[in-house]
């Protein structure tokens, strides 16, 4: 498992490296924790804490890398992408707020 989990995340690493194409690791990975709490909080998991839905944040984190993939495949910059989710982490905020004060 330890052998394993090391070659899939040097794996990950090199995709990584050459989907950025940059090799500066100050660098590398800024801003990626947006996207863990986008799906984390569109899957349903309320940032107050308590359940954990995995389900749920999976299919968050599906929605994000899609909704990612689409604004950078119409040639709009990262940094729109990053607007939208901060966006949608507001919203769903907002609405968990809602439900909780019902």
């Amino acid at each position: 498992m330890y052998v394993l989990c090391g070659v899939l995340a040097a794996l990950a690493g090199i995709l990584a490296t050459a989907r950025l194409t940059a090799s500066d690791p100050s660098s590398l990975g800024t801003l990626m924790e947006l996207s863990a709490i986008t799906a984390v909080v569109v899957g349903g998991t309320p940032l107050s804490g308590g359940s954990v839905r995995v389900l749920g944040t999976v299919a968050g984190a599906l929605l994000m890398q899609l909704l990612r993939a689409t604004l950078v495949k119409h040639d709009l910059p990262d940094s729109t992408a990053q607007i939208a989710q901060a966006a949608i982490i507001i919203a769903a905020v907002y609405i968990a707020r809602e439900r909780r004060s019902r």
